[in-house]
């Protein structure tokens, strides 16, 4: 069953609706009383209106829809705005940059300013997700008889954390500003362990309000399998998606309503041709494009990007503005447990997982029974990219190789000469934005 997340462009805190009402109030009071006679403006939402079920779930779509544009990106903006899942593919194997923006070109090579406004707007837009969701939980809870709310929410809580935690460098602040609209309250800066362990307690959270929901509970554990596999802790993630079913996908949804709630991956690929799917890129990287593997779609070849210099190939996973993405699924939880058998030296049962799945899109079977070590692992971190391709794992993946697996980056990261010139830089994280300066508890990277 399918579970989706509405991309709602809305108002998303308490305060900036006190903020909207009083101003509208304001400009009510320098009228004549006979203008406004029988007028309703159903568009508008007050802080009274908040406080039921209705204000909850408005509240709730204004949080799923800045989790889309964190995640996806959007239409929206100059040049459209990226999202996390194209700005870590370009850090990763997935894309080439065929653009001439210089700040999407720094993750292209890896080559990152903490000026970056590409990854401040990322940062400032997952922060803006958590906070409404927080928002929405607290006043849910404050409101009562809407457990679903609170576990969807806290989940949605869980995946910035992860998300965060797999993409940027330790030392990422979490602030909080109140539903009251107090003053802001500065987090201290995270280590990636405190990030992924922050976001196991709120999975737990949410699998506790989930009140029997199958796809919410399933939602959290997906999650915080997640959480467990960027710590290290591999059978406990396998242990914790044991029982989510295969056909499960959560959706992140877009929609032509807005520019802003279109799909951000199609757009920057698609339409603006500054995204190309990648094929060997660095020497280490996948071949997503010579593999000719229906989960990695493609055309193209024969015309230039964006910059009219790099020859564009386009991904056809996403082909319109209202492509769904999966935020989890029931085959991201089959892959967690072949991971485990992958990392017990278990070849045959980590092929007879990937086969199981290859089945059902009609691709022949693998023989893992003769792989070991590193190469074994490195056999299912290929049909993992391939099945999660573009979703926004697989940066998280090649670091987690490296941080818990010990491999060298240079091994599995685009490594050596950049195909414009110059070469790869060692970085494999985001930095902390400069942005973030404003919190006096500031550290920049911490590792």
């Amino acid at each position: 069953m399918k579970k989706l997340i509405k991309n709602t462009n809305i108002i998303g805190s308490f305060k900036g609706l006190f903020l909207v009402s009083l101003s509208l109030l304001f400009a009510l009071g320098t009228i004549s009383c006979d203008s406004i006679v029988d007028v309703t403006d159903p568009d508008i939402v007050t802080p009274e209106s908040l406080n039921s079920e209705a204000g909850i779930q408005t509240l709730k779509a204004g949080s799923l829809g800045d989790f889309a544009v964190a995640m996806s990106g959007s239409a929206a903006g100059h040049g459209a705005t990226t999202g996390l899942i194209s700005m870590s593919g370009l850090m990763a194997d997935e894309y080439n940059y065929s653009g001439t923006f210089p700040t999407r070109r720094e993750a292209d090579t890896r080559i990152l300013q903490n000026t970056n406004s590409d990854m401040d707007n990322i940062y400032s837009n997952m922060h803006r997700a958590r906070a409404g969701a927080e928002a929405t939980i607290d006043l849910a809870q404050g409101f009562g008889g809407v457990p679903e709310v609170e576990s969807e929410m806290q989940s949605i809580v869980g995946y910035t954390y992860v998300m965060f935690a797999e993409t940027f460098c330790g030392g990422v602040p979490f602030s909080k500003v109140p539903s009251d609209g107090g003053a802001i309250i500065y987090g201290q800066p995270l280590s990636q362990t405190d990030m992924f362990n922050t976001a196991i307690n709120w999975f737990e959270q949410a699998l506790a309000s989930s009140s029997g929901n199958p796809d919410l509970a399933d939602l959290a554990r997906v999650g915080k399998a997640r959480a467990l596999l960027g710590l290290g802790q591999i059978s406990a993630a396998a242990n914790e998606v044991a029982t989510v079913a295969t056909d499960f996908v959560y959706n992140i949804e877009h929609s032509v309503n807005s520019r802003r709630q279109e799909n951000g991956i199609y757009i920057m690929s698609t339409v603006r041709r500054q995204f190309s799917i990648a094929d060997g890129k660095g020497g280490n990287g996948l071949m997503y494009r010579s593999a000719n593997d229906p989960r990695t779609p493609w055309n193209g070849g024969t015309a230039f990007g964006q910059d009219d210099i790099t020859l564009y190939y386009n991904q056809l996973k996403y082909t319109d503005e209202n492509a769904s993405v999966a935020l989890a699924s029931g085959i991201e939880a089959r892959l967690i447990e072949a991971e485990a058998l992958a990392d017990s030296d278990d070849g045959a049962g980590t092929h007879t997982i990937h086969n199981a799945l290859r089945l059902t899109m009609s691709l022949p079977p693998l023989d893992f029974s003769a792989l070991t070590g590193d190469d074994l692992m490195l056999a299912h971190m290929a049909e993992r990219a391939f099945w999660l391709y573009s979703t926004g794992h697989r940066h998280g993946d090649l670091r987690r190789l490296v941080d818990v697996y010990g491999m060298q980056a240079a091994d599995v990261f685009p490594w050596g000469a950049y195909f414009k010139g110059g070469s790869y830089d060692t970085t494999l994280k985001f930095p902390v934005p400069q942005s973030e300066a404003n919190n006096p508890n500031y550290a920049g990277c911490l590792d």
